[in-house]
């Protein structure tokens, strides 16, 4: 195989205009003076030579072919790969790294699809590297897919809701990892590509006026190879990882239009790209002058954003890096390309330092392995008991929510009986109350007229004179009308229901 390189290797793919910027009368101002030269020229004053060019015209297995394909190799050896677009929104990152692949492989199938078949070629043993030393060598491999998503890490692969789907990043001793994050076995290119389009369709896009499909997120496709060679008794494990990132792309806000949510993914976006972008400027004045006392003493800024944390062994570290810059030739986007060429150029002084991965002995191996596996269970265990137990939380739920329901029905149905036996018992007070005052006054009337219409039992006195009947009669109508106004009285008396109580026994008395 080619020797390993130690700077970015760094590939500018030219895209043909588009209908929007033909129809606005654009016209082409970046040009390769040969067509299958490392040079082009930017508004025929600027002239920048970089390690591939490709053209309008170049397809994506000519990309892939001659500048992807001998690096997806390395991964077998030992080496992290690095693979990142970097451009303006709308100059074809994702079209040429494949992230937004529909799971059918077509001419326009991307880097990514491409790569996973010809890294499942060497796992399932349709292509070998070296037989002499590959016929004793398994294979696992596992991918994850997270995107950063207005400084928020999320897991595409979780099962879980968009919330639940955050992970955070923390620093090792062997670099930067993302605790929790999801990584899938796959045995076959197939099964890795369902699972990509799967993830992929998790992403957060929107359309802009730049962009009808953009990508609102920066991702990161890994794919890790376990190599397990057994060579005399002997047992050696490798450990590899390649990465595809397909960055969000820069854009100005009088261009795009953005204006609410838009508009705050594109200050994300482009605080981002700006962290990245004085990561490059400082690593590349190392690079420059790598043995100067200054380039040993120079900070380089990795914490200013989370894509540059994640990106710090690509950057500088030991990976072999590869940034595909990606522009837009129309006149109409020039701004934008110079600073993408620019920051493309200055990503040619990177010096990184690729190293194999320190093979692990048969014991440690093995032991590797068995965490690995235990680590997978006990993800897939936690998974089925938050289900499970998300499912009775919601059970219980709906129960208490019907037993709440039943115990208001029962209470209300308690009050308006407790209001019927109210009313009935004050109507049964009023009319007991009634009844003792028309007994009270009928025994009045009653003491007041015996002795006057009764005959009296002792004999007549002397010095009285008898009673005539004119003078019974005024005293008997006396008494009537004296309690006939008291019975009124009680008659003009308000009950509970308001209405004023009939009297029937006026007639009686």
């Amino acid at each position: 195989m080619a020797s390993v390189p130690e700077t970015v290797q760094v590939a500018v793919r030219i895209r043909p205009l588009s209908e929007q910027e033909q129809a606005r009368g654009c016209q082409s101002v970046v040009t390769q003076p040969s067509p299958d030269g490392p040079r082009l020229v930017a508004r025929d004053c600027e002239e920048f030579t970089f390690s591939e060019v490709f053209g309008p015209a170049a397809s994506q297995a000519e990309v892939y072919e001659r500048s992807v394909r001998r690096l997806v190799l390395k991964l077998f050896e030992g080496y992290n790969v690095c693979i990142l677009a970097y451009g303006q929104t709308g100059s074809g990152k994702t079209y040429t790294i494949g992230t937004s692949f529909d799971g059918h492989l077509t001419a326009d199938s991307g880097i990514l699809p491409r790569a996973l078949l010809d890294i499942f070629k060497v796992v399932n043993g349709a292509a070998t590297l070296e037989p002499s030393e590959e016929s004793d060598t398994s294979y696992r491999v596992v991918c994850s897919l997270m995107e950063i998503y207005q400084e928020n890490v999320y897991d595409l692969f979780s099962h879980r809701t968009r919330y639940e789907r955050l992970v955070g990043i923390r620093e090792s001793s062997c670099g930067i990892i993302v605790p929790g994050l999801t990584e899938v076995p796959v045995s076959s290119a197939e099964e890795t590509f369902r699972w990509l389009v799967r993830g992929a369709s998790c992403r957060a896009m929107a359309p802009t006026s730049m962009n009808k499909e953009s990508n609102r997120s920066h991702t990161i496709f890994t794919v890790m190879v376990r190599k397990r060679h057994r060579t005399d008794g002997d047992e050696k494990v490798t450990i590899a990882k390649l990465h595809f990132v397909d960055l969000a792309g820069s854009e100005r806000t009088k261009k795009s239009h953005a204006s609410g949510d838009r508009l705050r993914e594109t200050i994300q976006i482009n605080k981002a790209l700006l962290a990245l972008g004085n990561v490059i400027s400082t690593l590349a004045s190392i690079g420059a002058a790598p043995s100067s006392k200054s380039a040993k003493t120079t900070f380089v800024s990795y914490r200013d954003s989370k894509l540059t944390r994640l990106l710090q062994n690509s950057l500088g570290g030991n990976s072999i890096t590869l940034m595909l810059a990606c522009v837009s030739p129309a006149n109409y986007n020039i701004e934008e390309t110079l600073s993408t060429l620019r920051y493309a150029d200055r990503a040619l002084s990177i010096r990184n330092k690729p190293t194999k991965i320190s093979s692990a002995s048969s014991s440690s191996g093995s032991e590797l392995e068995r965490l690995s596996l235990t680590i997978s269970q006990l993800r897939s265990q936690n998974e089925k008991l938050r289900r499970r137990i998300s499912a009775e939380l919601k059970a219980s739920q709906d129960g208490g929510n019907g037993g709440g329901t039943l115990q208001s029905r029962n209470t209300k149905q308690l009050i308006a009986q407790n209001r019927t036996l109210h009313g009935q018992l004050q109507s049964t007070i009023e009319t007991s109350t009634r009844n003792e005052l028309r007994a009270s006054i009928a025994e009045n009337a009653l003491g007041r007229m015996e002795p006057l219409v009764m005959i009296d039992p002792e004999p007549q006195r002397f010095d009285e004179e008898p009673q005539t009947v004119e003078e019974l009669r005024l005293r008997c109508s006396e008494v009537l009308l004296r309690y006939r106004n008291e019975v009124e009285a009680l008659q003009k008396r308000p009950t509970v229901s308001g209405k004023v109580a009939p009297l029937k026994y006026l007639n009686s008395v």
